[in-house]
C-alpha cells in the first residue's frame, strides 16, 4: 500500500568522476579482435578434403596434378623487379606494386591440362584472412573463373607453366603469404607455407589505377626513386642545407615501416588507403602519445640520446625502433619530415621534404599570432601560446582525394612533428 500523501525525497547526486574517462568504442560485444597485425599469419591447411572420412579414413591424393616447384622469380635483374621498380630494395623475397602484372612459374609433377585441372594462387595477409575482407584472395588462370585479383596464364613448357598476376589496384599493402592450390573430387591441396615465397605489394604511383598515381615520370623518380636528398634549415635570411639519406631500399626498412602500422594497431583492412596510411604514420613517427619512433627534444639537453642534428640518415633510426620497440632519441623537425620521407617512399607513395621560413604556429586556428602582453607592456610567456619559428619541416605526398570535392587532388601536406593534439 503507497502512501499518496508523502512527497519524493530526490537523490543526492553522485560524486564527481575522477581521472580519465574510460575508453570505450562502438564495437558489439559478438565481434572479434581486429586483424592488426601484418607479422601475425594463419597458415592455411595442406589438405582440405570436402567430406568426412570413410571406414578406410582419406582416400589418397597421389593420383592427381601435384606442385613440384614455385619460382618467384625474384632474381635481380629479373622481370618481376625491373618492371615493377624494386629491384633497389635490398630483400630476399619478391617485392611488387600493386595494379600491375607480375609473373609466379610452377612446376607440377606432369603436364598441366587447362579443361581438366583445378588450380589457384592462393594470397593471404594478416591472422584471419576472409575473401570478403581482401586478406584471402584466390587467383584462377582461366577467363571463365576471375576474382577480383587478375590471373592468366602466360607460357606453357612440357609440367611447367608461367601465371601471370595482377593485383588489385586498391588492394592492401603490406606482406603477403602465397600458396599454391589443387582442387582434386576428394578435396584441395596446398603447398606448404615456406618464407621463400612470401612476397610484399606496395602502393605503384606508375599505375593509372592506383590512388597514387604520378604522371610525371621524373617526379616519379625524384620523389619515390631518389634515395639522397637535401633538407634545408636555418633561417630566411641565411638558409642552410642539410644532406640525407632516406635509405628507403636498404635491407630490413620496409620491414620496418609495416612493423610501425603493426605498433599503431592500424587494421589490415585499412592499409591500401594511402589517406589512412598517411594519416596513421604521421601520428606514429613521433612518441607523443603512442610510443612511436622518435622523441622530441628542443631543450639542448642530449644526454640520454643523440642529438637531432647528429643524424644523417633515416636508416638507423628505422632499424633501433623495430628492433629495441622503444622511441629513438631524439628528433626535431627535420629529423620527423626525414623519417616520414622515408617511410611515404618506402610503401611507394611520392613525398618531398618542404621546409617553410618564419614560419608562424598558430595553436587556436583562428589563423592569426595572438600575442598577450602583462600590465607592463612585456610579453606574458604564460599566457601566449602562439609562436614564429625561425623555419619548420614538413611534407607533401601525391595522391587522389575522393573523399573531399573534385580539385583536392594531388600534394597533400602532413606534419608528423607534435605540435597539439588533432582531432
Amino acid at each position: 500500500m503507497s502512501d499518496q500523501g508523502a512527497t519524493p525525497t530526490p537523490s543526492t547526486a553522485p560524486p564527481p568522476t575522477i581521472g580519465r574517462p574510460p575508453k570505450v568504442d562502438n564495437r558489439g560485444r559478438t565481434s572479434g579482435p581486429i586483424d592488426s597485425s601484418n607479422l601475425e599469419a594463419k597458415d592455411i591447411p595442406e589438405i582440405e578434403y570436402f567430406a568426412a572420412p570413410g571406414p578406410r579414413g582419406y582416400p589418397p591424393m597421389t593420383g592427381f596434378l601435384d606442385i613440384w616447384d614455385v619460382d618467384m622469380m625474384k632474381g635481380q635483374n629479373e622481370s618481376n623487379k625491373t618492371d615493377h621498380h624494386t629491384n633497389l630494395y635490398h630483400s630476399d623475397n619478391l617485392i611488387v606494386r600493386r595494379g600491375q602484372e607480375f609473373q609466379v612459374k610452377i612446376t607440377f609433377n606432369r603436364p598441366y591440362k587447362p579443361n581438366e585441372d583445378k588450380i589457384a594462387v592462393e594470397f593471404v595477409i594478416g591472422s584471419n584472412p576472409q575473401y570478403s575482407k581482401g586478406t584471402y584472395i584466390p587467383v584462377f588462370p582461366t577467363k571463365a573463373r576471375q576474382s577480383y585479383w587478375g590471373g592468366r596464364i602466360t607460357q606453357t613448357n612440357e609440367n611447367v607453366i608461367t601465371m601471370g598476376i595482377t593485383p588489385a589496384a586498391s588492394c592492401i599493402v603490406g606482406k603477403y603469404h602465397l600458396y599454391i592450390a589443387v582442387q582434386t573430387p576428394f578435396g584441395i591441396r596446398r603447398t606448404k607455407r615456406e618464407n621463400s615465397r612470401d612476397l610484399y605489394i606496395l602502393f605503384n604511383p606508375w599505375a593509372a589505377d592506383d590512388a597514387v598515381f604520378l604522371y610525371d615520370e621524373e617526379e616519379r623518380q625524384e620523389c619515390v626513386m631518389n634515395e639522397m636528398g637535401i633538407i634545408y634549415h636555418g633561417a630566411y635570411d641565411d638558409i642552410s642545407e642539410r644532406n640525407w639519406n632516406y635509405g628507403q631500399f636498404n635491407y630490413g626498412v620496409l620491414d620496418a615501416c609495416l612493423y610501425i602500422m603493426d605498433r599503431s594497431e592500424m587494421p589490415i583492412t585499412n592499409r591500401g588507403d594511402p589517406i589512412k596510411v598517411t594519416r596513421k604514420a604521421s601520428a606514429m613517427l613521433n612518441s607523443h602519445d603512442d610510443e612511436g619512433v622518435l622523441v622530441g627534444n628542443w631543450s639542448g639537453d642530449y644526454t640520454y640520446g643523440v642529438a637531432p642534428t647528429s643524424w644523417t640518415g633515416s636508416t638507423d633510426i628505422l632499424l633501433s625502433y623495430a628492433s629495441s620497440k622503444m622511441p629513438v632519441s631524439y628528433a626535431q623537425c627535420w629529423v620527423y619530415a626525414a623519417v616520414f620521407n622515408t617511410f611515404l617512399r618506402c610503401l611507394g607513395i611520392p613525398s618531398r621534404v618542404v621546409t617553410n621560413y618564419y614560419s608562424a604556429h598558430d595553436n587556436d586556428g583562428n589563423l592569426k599570432i595572438d600575442i598577450i602582453l602583462n600590465d607592463n607592456g612585456r610579453i606574458d610567456r604564460n599566457r601566449t601560446k602562439d609562436s614564429i619559428w625561425n623555419y619548420h619541416c614538413w611534407n607533401e605526398c601525391y595522391m587522389s582525394r575522393p573523399d573531399l570535392p573534385p580539385g583536392f587532388g594531388g600534394w597533400q601536406v602532413v606534419d608528423a612533428t607534435p605540435q597539439e593534439t588533432s582531432d
